[in-house]
């Protein structure tokens, strides 16, 4: 759970491990650089770079990050590009803002059998432009039978003692901006542009408008387990040759048994609803890991926490910097 540094060169002779070889270097020498910034320290630019392109799945996006590498002209160039990861895939996939949809009533029957879900709410799901976060919802609770998918606690409007929500894997506010002009439209287009990178399916067409609500980009979580998934300490990774079956991660030791979260669970239903896309939570995930062996996810805790601290700036321009570095991370109209 803390920043890790990087490992030596995985790569055989290649372009790949002539930028990784970049990274090292990088990280070698950030204690005599200065940051930049609008960006973390050099230290943390270094390790960010290095560990996307060594974890980052096999193909067009490992190779664009290889590129993308060899082409910065210097280190400044280097933790600029680290800095354009940070905004536009880690802190877009972290602490975004909870979805203000309304919640339906639970049904009083959790069991009615599929073939009424499907009459119920097909149309709907069928036309995926129109869904909205209400029709997703109850859907996905029929689908879920109202229970948590990581720590299987039942919602207390169904007999249980959860608060059962639902967490979206790729973030509703990432598309918000779509269409729009200026800066905030730029932002979303260049996160959706490095998502798809890490993909071999077309996620924008996918999740673009209001099917980031779809039944494969939604699960049902207790509100424990959602704020834990929403903040990147919590994440999920397919097991090879298991259907439907992840192991869970934590990026703080203890969290996992604090919310009843098993090393194992497998997705299950008893309705025709499709379950979460295993591709969406790989993505997260190779975000989670990168924040925190990085030490990314620290330093935008520490933007957050400091801002949070810092009601009035000071006359004295002391807290200019923080201002800086938290503006590089929100897009602004």
């Amino acid at each position: 759970d803390m920043p890790t540094p990087l490992p030596p060169n995985p790569f055989p002779p290649s372009a790949f491990h002539a930028a990784y070889q970049r990274c090292l270097a990088l990280e070698a020498e950030a204690p005599d650089l200065e940051a930049l910034q609008t960006c973390p320290a050099p230290i943390v630019c270094a390790r960010l770079l290095g560990h996307l392109l060594r974890l980052a799945p096999a193909g067009n996006g490992q190779s664009q990050v290889q590129r993308e590498i060899a082409l910065a002209a210097d280190n400044t160039e280097l933790m600029k590009l680290a800095g354009n990861y940070l905004n536009h895939f880690i802190h877009a996939c972290a602490s975004q803002p909870r979805s203000s949809g309304p919640t339906p009533q639970p049904s009083e029957h959790p069991s009615r059998p599929s073939f009424e879900d499907a009459r119920q709410y097909s149309p709907a799901l069928m036309n995926e432009s129109t869904l909205d976060h209400r029709t997703a919802r109850a859907a996905e609770k029929r689908r879920d039978n109202n229970c948590c998918m990581v720590s299987g606690e039942r919602d207390y409007r169904d007999g249980g003692i959860g608060f059962v929500e639902t967490a979206h894997i790729i973030p509703e506010a990432i598309n918000r901006n779509i269409g729009e002009e200026g800066k905030k439209q730029s932002h979303s287009a260049s996160v959706w542009t490095i998502l798809s990178m890490f993909t071999d399916i077309n996620i924008l067409a996918d999740l673009a408008g209001n099917r980031i609500h779809r039944l494969e980009n939604i699960m049902s979580m207790d509100q424990p387990c959602h704020r834990a998934f929403d903040e990147l300490i919590l994440w999920l990774k397919p097991v090879e040759g298991m259907q439907d079956t992840y192991r869970t991660y934590e990026a703080r030791q203890g969290l996992k048994e604090k919310l009843r979260v098993p090393d194992i669970v497998t997705f299950s239903t008893t309705t025709d609803f499709r379950l979460p896309n295993p591709t969406y939570l790989v993505l997260h995930a190779l975000c989670c890991e990168v924040a925190w062996m990085s030490g990314a996810a620290e330093y935008i805790m520490d933007i957050e926490r400091r801002m949070d601290q810092t009601r009035v700036l000071a006359k004295d321009g002391s807290t200019a910097d923080i201002l800086l570095r938290a503006l590089a991370l929100v897009p602004t109209c």
